[in-house]
């Protein structure tokens, strides 16, 4: 019952502010509680909606949170219905959607969030946002410009610049990989550098390090160590290749070990059924088992 007089109370002092279209509370020169649309505390403020606010340091407690382009939180922030915080300093929890220029902490939102900068840990449905620097976990997803730190995104990522370890249920779309990445079915990128593993397909431009390609993995210039279902194909494959088919449509510098190996150009060691140097005298283009070029 105590419980019940005393929420209640809370909402006749929430209802009273709107309807004066302030705040009351108990404060000495903005420090204590507030209850309504207080621009500026330090302590305990509680309010249905929140605009124009400047500076909360402490606790806030809103319902609805609506433009608020200078608004400073400092602490715990607790929305029900998309917060509109510019920059958020703490821990943060909004039931449904979060709307900030930036935030240092954790940020966790329902449905979803659009931000500008992350700098810390941030959990949502579906994240939309220009920098991340840290933790972002997703069930639906991750669209951000630029990664760097952990990105799990349930159904996929969409960045441009990807640093760290990243994870796409379904895949990773990024103009650059550098770290781990992990596409369920495919990912695709303009560079990559480091490690990456797709169940299906890997394609990139330009690719240095460790692959994996449940079907193949598909590059331009190709450097390290490759592995792909039935094909590791590119220009230029410089490593160690491994497929059913690996194909250098330029220059294969290394070793190439698959059933079917073709170089336009080879400078190393084909091991496999079939084995195609291009560039080698006959008899010697065509060879079972194994061919050769310095």
């Amino acid at each position: 019952m105590k419980i019940v007089l005393f929420y209640a109370a809370i909402f006749v002092l929430l209802v009273s502010s709107m309807a004066q279209g302030g705040a009351v509370g108990l404060t000495i020169k903005d420090y204590g509680i507030s209850f309504g649309n207080s621009k500026r505390l330090t302590g305990l403020r509680f309010n249905l909606f929140d605009h124009d606010v400047e500076n909360v340091n402490g606790l806030n407690l809103c319902f609805i949170s609506m433009e608020n382009p200078d608004f400073v939180m400092n602490g715990l922030a607790v929305g029900i219905w998309g917060t509109s915080i510019s920059k958020r300093r703490g821990v943060s929890i909004d039931g449904l959607f979060a709307i900030f220029d930036q935030a240092d902490g954790m940020v966790i939102c329902g449905i979803g969030s659009e931000f500008g900068r992350v700098n810390g840990a941030i959990l949502g449905g579906l994240l939309a946002g220009k920098d991340l620097h840290g933790i972002a976990a997703c069930p639906l997803g991750i669209n951000c410009e630029r990664i760097n730190g952990i990105g799990i995104g349930g159904l996929g990522i969409l960045t441009s610049r990807a640093k760290g370890f990243t994870f796409g249920g379904i895949g990773i779309d990024s103009d650059v990989i550098h770290g781990l990445a992990v596409g369920g079915l495919g990912i695709q990128a303009d560079e990559i550098k480091g490690i990456a593993f797709s169940g299906l397909g890997l394609e990139s431009d330009e690719i240095t390090g460790l692959t994996f390609g449940g079907i193949g993995v598909y590059g331009r210039y190709i450097n390290g160590l490759q592995v792909g279902g039935l094909q590791v194909k590119g220009e230029v494959l410089k490593g160690v290749s491994i497929a059913s088919n690996c194909y250098a449509a330029k220059k294969m510098i290394g070793v190439s070990i698959g059933l079917v190996n073709i170089a336009e150009n080879l400078k190393g060691l084909q091991i496999g059924l079939i084995n195609i140097a291009k560039n080698n005298k006959a008899p010697f283009k065509v060879l079972p088992l194994f061919n050769y070029h310095k």
